[in-house]
């Protein structure tokens, strides 16, 4: 193939006694990720993981009073495991629900942005949308954890599905404005890289980077796959690929599909997440709703720990403690509480606007992290064409819409068994720029939005069978929030989070922006409060 044999010259020599580690990156650097993560199995290389339960205390808590502000995961996993630790906690929040941005919409929730436009779920009974959290990577055993702990049944999430879609507008080629089968391009892609990578070792332009012995493994395994012949080394029609006739009884042996062109095949930006340790093809939920945790943890507590309507408007300290005022939204009383600490956990976007004495220090650190809008839609379907025409049971299409990168299919209730034959597809799911834009839409524009680009992956099927319900949120538009989550830039990371870790005097910052890799995650805000914990612990062991 003319093609590949001008891709084989795109690797440059390097010198004799190259170990794998720099081998495998200048093979990233020609493939991506797929094409490491080949050449990682042929030498049975693989990835691991950490954090799977809170950290003792060293301290009793002696009835200090710790006040914690914010009712979301990192709030109650604060005051669930500081208050077995003996520590007097006291939770004030500003919504009238518990959980934070760990929320799913069903019949009866309600949801309202800045501008005062309400929505009431009417989806039927059973069927509900995770407008926060939707996934959970194995890796994430913190997460798991409190699931456990609390009994909330966790299922497979499908994260990715060889039948859901790829769609580009924004390319020029045959695939402009054309849905693809994911399993289609990402085994052209991946057969593509197998043929180059083979004959690339073939000819012996990698006899300077590995030995003899690992090439002839590398060599065996890509023959192995399936996907290239053994002799010319050519990408071929195969059985991972998938065929376009089925086979069937007797000798219907069915007919493979064709692979696309290689040209066709690299000109797209394929997702490659579900590669990633933490965006795995096979995820997990909570079932019945990710908010199941956060209910958990609020059922944990005790009975009116948690004090709802109370929107904090100063926060002042001095040597002795630490003074919070807030005022109840539905009677408008204002109210005072004093503890020996505080630890904020609500999003630093909601801080900024509270009175505080923190030093200007603390305050300019706070003020590094970036806000990250994001925005979730919700529709309903009464019929679920996607599993009964097309095979697709969970996964995620991905686009180069701005306002729709993301369209997943619902993991639960497959097959229609639990609650008839109706389903929830997450009509979109947008960040950075693309969410603030569809967030500029009323909800009805939002809704036309969804319905229209869902036609685009199911003419005729995604608008006759929506049942008029949808529900949607741009968290950075919601008041307690402003944000889908925040993060740390690097020169933040290593300058300005070192300063908010500590605290200041008796303030303290947790929550999902204290776990900086692992930010708009449920494990951020259970090991970012995790990591409090150890702060203030010690903090106490000093005063002691």
């Amino acid at each position: 193939m003319k093609e590949t044999e001008k891709s084989l010259q795109s690797i440059g020599q390097k010198p004799s006694g190259m170990t794998k580690r720099s081998f495998l990156q200048s093979v990233g650097m020609i493939g991506g990720t797929a094409a490491v993560m080949t050449a990682m199995q042929g030498w049975d290389i693989g990835f691991a993981s950490e954090a799977d339960r809170p950290p003792e205390m060293s301290n009793d808590g002696k009835g200090k009073k710790i006040i914690i502000l914010g009712a979301g995961l990192a709030g109650m996993v604060l005051a669930y495991e500081m208050g077995k630790k003996g520590y007097n906690t006291h939770i004030i929040e500003a919504n009238d629900y518990a959980g934070g941005r760990c929320v799913s919409a069903r019949k009866g929730s309600v949801i309202e942005e800045l501008d005062g436009e309400k929505q009431v779920c009417n989806f039927r009974e059973g069927n509900y949308v995770n407008y926060g959290p939707w996934r959970i990577p194995a890796e994430h055993r913190s997460t798991i954890y409190y699931a456990q702990q609390m009994g909330v049944p966790l299922e497979v999430m499908v994260n990715k599905s060889g039948k859901a879609y790829y769609y580009y507008e924004n390319k020029e080629g045959p695939f402009k404005g054309v849905p693809i089968r994911q399993e289609y391009a990402d085994v052209d892609f991946a057969g593509y890289e197998a043929e180059l990578l083979a004959k690339v070792a073939d000819q012996g332009a990698l006899d300077s980077l590995i030995t003899q012995e690992d090439k002839e493994k590398l060599l065996e395994h890509l023959k192995r796959s399936g996907l290239i012949d053994n002799k010319e080394l050519n990408y071929r029609a195969n059985r991972a690929r998938g065929y376009i006739s089925y086979p069937g009884a007797a000798t219907n042996f069915g007919k493979l599909s064709d692979p696309y062109e290689m040209a066709d095949v690299f000109s797209i930006a394929q997702a490659s997440r579900h590669e990633t340790a933490d965006h795995p093809a096979v995820m997990f939920q909570a079932v019945g709703g990710m908010d199941q945790i956060a209910l958990g943890l609020k059922k944990a507590l005790k009975k009116n720990q948690i004090e709802y309507m109370s929107e904090v408007t100063d926060i002042i300290q001095d040597d002795n403690g630490v003074e919070i005022t807030y005022t109840n939204t539905k009677t408008g009383k204002v109210k005072t509480v004093k503890g020996d600490y505080v630890i904020a956990t609500m999003p630093l976007g909601v801080l900024a606007k509270i009175n505080t004495n923190l030093s200007e220090d603390f305050k300019q650190a706070l003020l590094t992290t970036r806000s990250n809008p994001a925005s979730k839609m919700g529709v309903e379907m009464n019929r679920r064409f996607w599993e009964q025409d097309d095979m697709i049971y969970g996964g995620v299409n991905h686009t180069d819409i701005p306002e729709c990168s993301q369209l997943s299919y619902p993991s639960g209730n497959l097959f229609g068994s639990a609650h008839g034959d109706t389903g929830v597809i997450l009509g979109y799911y947008a960040m950075g720029g693309g969410a603030v834009s569809v967030s500029n839409l009323s909800i009805k524009d939002r809704v036309e939005f969804a319905i229209s680009t869902g036609e685009k992956f199911h003419p005729g099927k995604y608008r006759n069978h929506f049942t008029g319900e949808a529900m949607c949120v741009s968290w950075h538009k919601m008041k307690y929030a402003l944000a889908g989550w925040e993060s740390w830039s690097r020169r933040g990371q290593e300058r300005a989070f070192p300063v908010m870790q500590k605290g200041d005097k008796r303030i303290f910052i947790s929550g999902n922006i204290a776990s900086p890799a692992l930010s708009g995650w449920m494990a951020g805000a259970i090991e970012g409060a995790w990591s409090t914990m150890e702060v203030i612990d010690k903090r106490v062991a000093q005063q002691a």
